[in-house]
């Protein structure tokens, strides 16, 4: 029996961008969404708004493990089309989850510990255990989103990102269910925190793998004129991409060592946390670019429509943050909900403005990665999160001496970084082309 033929990607037009990169942009978002849904649990636990910066300490070590595997969508995105490929690709996932398992038992490990969250993120005592732990009981969360990967690239490949975007929206709606509801009884705290984190996560993979299997029992054998795909291939691949995400969340666990040393660094800190609590899923939504630079090829250099819809994308996102300036609303959502204290609610505010260009430069940064994915040329990738690492540490440096608020520091590194990532992998593919 003859392998189906190839099926033409689908023609771009502003509505169908829009169709397919909204439940993306919802998924992503919900990723980072449900922390802050989970901070209303760990915020009102016996040490407040300290107990939810420390319990944030971990969960960014168990995200620096998680890197491992940052790289895995768009690897799929490109080689799992086919059987084999999936094979292959299913195969890479596995075995990074093994690997981020034991990580996470390593730096959990007394004598590991005191020197990652003591020495490293400034941590000490009752704080410094609870990130820990946080990091520790966090692994059924990691192991639940890697399994998302295998059915999460099928959907992507298909266009069938509503559907993949169902689960995710029923995870969002457990966590938003049991986090009230465990406030409401009481159970409050970091360890409830990590359970009311977890177990909404393997509802959503179960049924994303459900959706997807029509489509993988529909895959071809091979697609023609395809070069074979192996698991080293795959895994190669993913390096570069991974390493990207590895400096990305290295520069924030950075970020947030350096922060907690500045004057009232704890305050200061959990005011940064709060507010990237809200900053981050909508970043995270406006890198779903990347899937849309992918999704729709461009026909010829002159194409730039996805380019545009990137630009459009990043001012709607960034305009959700108007929302957060009105002062019934932030003292409702950084008071009541997060626990912050009256004096830090305009500095979370402020930290806001801040992050309206971050968001723009952020769509405009995962549409050239998409670009350079497509294109095959991770290590373009790779050289802007190089690019991105320098400058967030020299930007970090810098404002640390001349004395800028902490909570400041963060998001404004953070703009200045993704700027100088935009431009590098917008070099490097022009300099590609150039060579060729």
């Amino acid at each position: 029996m003859s392998a189906p033929a190839e099926k033409s990607p689908e023609r771009f037009t502003a509505w169908s961008a829009t169709r397919f990169f909204i439940p993306l942009c919802i998924q992503a978002m919900s990723q980072s969404l449900t922390y802050p849904l989970v901070g209303i649990i760990v915020s009102h636990g016996r040490l407040g708004a300290a107990e939810f910066a420390a319990f944030a300490q971990g969960l960014l070590v168990m995200f620096l493990i998680g890197t491992t595997g940052y790289g895995l969508i768009t690897t799929g995105m490109v080689f799992a089309k086919d059987r084999i490929g999936h094979l292959r690709f299913t195969r890479v996932n596995t075995l990074l989850i093994c690997l981020q398992a034991a990580l996470q038992g390593f730096l959990a490990l007394p004598g590991i510990a005191p020197f990652v969250f003591g020495n490293c993120l400034g941590l000490a005592g009752e704080q410094l255990e609870i990130a820990r732990w946080s990091m520790l009981c966090s692994l059924p969360a990691q192991v639940g989103f890697m399994l998302r990967n295998v059915p999460q690239v099928i959907l992507y490949n298909e266009h069938k990102t509503a559907i993949a975007n169902t689960a995710t929206i029923l995870r969002i709606l457990i966590t938003a269910a049991l986090a009230p509801g465990f406030y409401a009884c009481g159970l409050v705290g970091w360890g409830w925190g990590c359970l009311c984190l977890s177990l909404p996560v393997f509802f959503e993979a179960g049924l994303m793998a459900l959706r997807a299997r029509p489509y993988i029992r529909a895959l071809p054998l091979k697609r023609r004129g395809e070069a074979k795909v192996t698991v080293a291939k795959l895994f190669l691949f993913n390096i570069p991409l991974s390493l990207g995400g590895f400096l990305l969340i290295f520069a924030v666990f950075m970020l947030n060592a350096i922060i907690n040393r500045t004057e009232n660094g704890a305050a200061m800190l959990a005011i940064h946390l709060v507010a990237m609590g809200l900053i981050n899923p909508l970043s995270y939504g406006a890198l779903r670019n990347q899937a849309v630079a992918i999704g729709f090829p461009q026909r010829s250099l002159r194409d730039q429509r996805t380019f545009l819809f990137a630009l459009a994308s990043g001012l709607c996102l960034s305009a959700i943050l108007f929302l957060l300036q009105i002062p019934t609303l932030s003292a409702w959502y950084f008071g009541s909900v997060q626990n912050l204290q009256p004096w830090q609610l305009p500095l979370a505010r402020n930290a806001l403005w801040v992050a309206i260009p971050f968001l723009i430069l952020q769509a405009l940064r995962g549409h050239a990665e998409g670009l350079a994915a497509y294109r095959r040329r991770p290590n373009a990738v790779l050289a802007g999160q190089a690019v991105f690492f320098g400058i967030l540490v020299a930007v970090l440096v810098a404002l640390f001496h001349f004395r800028c608020p902490g909570y400041l520091m963060g998001i404004s590194a953070l703009t200045i970084a993704s700027a100088a990532t935009l431009c590098t992998i917008r070099l490097a593919l022009a300099l590609d082309r150039a060579a060729r």
